[in-house]
């Protein structure tokens, strides 16, 4: 469980802020003009890490065909669009999946875990747009290139 506290509180009263850390886990840092921090436990923080990748581990070594299977089935359970994706691609994504997680704790960074998992949701939205063909004969190739504006954000 995590609280809040105001960035200016935790440069008044730091032992206070960490108390509430010690007491609670994790204190979120809000800022003005920032994104919020967390402050957490390094010691709590790299055991949940450790956890997280050994169960990662045990879930990949316990995936046979039979399980892969079941567990391609179910995944509507935790991913409610997962649905949206065609039935043969969902085992590659739960291969993506668990690749990307067990590299990513592997490394301590889960980033590319993120990506992937963003990835097959828009894939799936994708697949649930009706303007979009899943044949690609809705999609017209050009004879010369043609400049593209970077996208919003993008340099």
């Amino acid at each position: 469980m995590s609280v809040t506290a105001t960035w200016s509180e935790f440069l008044r009263d730091p032992n206070r802020v960490i108390e509430a850390m010690e007491e609670h886990g994790d204190v979120v840092l809000v800022r003005r003009s920032a994104p919020p921090v967390r402050l957490s436990d390094a010691a709590a923080a790299a055991a949940e890490e450790a956890t997280l990748g050994a169960l990662t581990q045990l879930l990949a070594i316990a995936l046979d065909d039979e399980t892969l299977e079941r567990l391609v089935g179910r995944l509507t359970i935790a991913f409610p669009w997962i649905e949206l994706l065609p039935a043969s691609e969902r085992p590659e994504f739960v291969a993506d999946f668990l690749n990307n997680a067990r590299g990513g704790l592997a490394v301590g960074r889960l980033d590319r875990l993120t990506t992937t998992l963003a990835a097959w949701r828009d894939t799936a939205a994708a697949y649930a747009d009706p303007r979009i063909r899943v044949d690609g004969s809705d999609l017209q190739y050009l004879e010369v290139p043609v400049s593209v504006p970077p996208p919003e954000g993008g340099e």
